[in-house]
């Protein structure tokens, strides 16, 4: 018996039952923002912790994240350009300001926060990228502008659940997914505590940003006490990523059963 966390990410909703038994807690990530129970779940972007990275500066790896958050955001072939991306490294230093001087969870900032910074700097870039980010402030998808309230230290168990998302946020909430998982991995990391994180659907977590924030939790978390195992039965979609090698050369363990003819194929 140990005192390890588990974390799994459920993307069809199959887990609840197994989840319920191990008395673990589901969190239901949903446009309406209401969990299994009825009641608003809300996992904010904006979360960190002081342990967030290795190095001295949580803040650059945070801005990281929420640079990919926009990239997804604004979408199109051309993605940021650099003067995009200078524009939202400041605002997010200058909305985190105030946190990091005095960590209370009652001044982690929210993507409102980040919205109306952004319509503070001077360049028309900004505006741009606050007008794609308003949707999500405080348009019909505003689900991920509230602080957390879910309580993510309180079980052992640990499950989200992304099937209700739809097409619109499936992808955003899957990043947004990864960081809360990054969150609590570093924290635990400070407690000398081993995380067990499994992807269910693995292959969904290979395309455009998640992609590379999956690379990310291969390299990083084993050397945090964290060990990332994905799952899937999609063969063809999993191998088609670009991401694939880099993760499958930071997997210590590949089990495979069963494989179709043409899957055997592409494998060998």
């Amino acid at each position: 018996i140990t005192d390890d966390d588990i974390i799994i990410c459920d993307p069809e909703a199959e887990y609840f039952s197994l989840v319920q038994r191990l008395d673990g807690q589901v969190i239901r990530l949903s446009p309406t923002g209401k969990g299994i129970d009825g009641k608003p779940q809300y996992v904010n972007p904006m979360d960190i912790n002081l342990n967030y990275s290795e190095d001295d500066s949580p803040l650059a790896l945070k801005s990281d994240f929420i640079l990919s958050l926009c990239e997804l955001v604004i979408g199109g072939k051309e993605g940021l350009q650099p003067v995009d991306k200078t524009v939202i490294d400041r605002a997010v230093r200058n909305v985190y300001r105030p946190f990091l001087a005095d960590p209370d969870p009652e001044k982690m900032p929210i993507l409102g926060d980040l919205y109306d910074e952004l319509l503070k700097q001077p360049e028309p870039e900004a505006a741009r990228i606050a007008a794609a980010l308003e949707l999500y402030v405080s348009g019909s998808l505003n689900v991920f502008n509230h602080r957390s309230n879910i309580q993510m230290d309180q079980h052992r168990v640990l499950c989200f659940q992304l099937k209700s998302l739809g097409k619109a946020l499936k992808e955003i909430g899957l990043l947004i997914m990864q960081d809360a998982v990054w969150n609590r991995v570093t924290a635990n990391r400070s407690k000398h505590k081993t995380t067990w994180f499994y992807i269910d659907e693995f292959h969904l977590l290979l395309k455009g940003q998640t992609g590379s924030f999956s690379v990310e939790i291969w390299k990083r978390f084993r050397k945090w006490g964290g060990i990332p195992s994905g799952l899937t039965q999609n063969v063809k979609d999993l191998l088609a990523s670009r991401e694939i090698e880099n993760i499958f050369e930071n997997s210590d363990f590949i089990y495979m059963l069963n494989q179709a003819q043409g899957d055997r194929q592409i494998l060998a």
